[in-house]
């Protein structure tokens, strides 16, 4: 605005500084900028805080695909742990029982996952309603 205002006048050797004018469209230049300035801080603000939620989202999301497929785990685990024991008992053969067990000890691991999993998502929730 003050280029072209000095450009307008014909240059700067034609400008009177005491002009009220042209003080005027300094000060409501600078004003002018720093209210771009302050708009371009809050959008970027606002941009990040957008992306911080989606990343969240997003590992939310994740997390509870791992905790499906871990569940689908545990629950085949078991299943074939109780099959094997009954094999087991019908054919009375110990090398199946101590299979059942390995796989028993197997499910019991992946339990123990899902429940650090469950907290994890639980508190990744939570992070997420309180983000701005």
């Amino acid at each position: 605005m003050v280029c072209d205002h000095v450009q307008s006048l014909g240059g700067i050797d034609n400008i009177d500084v005491t002009n009220k004018q042209l003080l005027l469209y300094c000060a409501i230049a600078r004003q002018k900028y720093s209210t771009y300035l302050e708009d371009e801080k809050k959008n970027r603000s606002k941009v990040a805080a957008g992306q911080k939620r989606k990343a969240l989202s997003d590992e939310v999301s994740e997390l509870k695909v791992r905790r499906k497929a871990l569940q689908t785990d545990a629950e085949a685990l078991s299943a074939a742990a109780d099959d094997l024991s009954d094999q087991a008992e019908k054919l009375q053969k110990l090398p199946l029982v101590a299979k059942a067990n390995i796989m028993r000890r197997a499910a019991r691991d992946k339990a123990e996952q899902l429940k650090e999993l469950n907290q994890l998502i639980d508190n990744k929730v939570l992070e997420l309603e309180n983000c701005p």
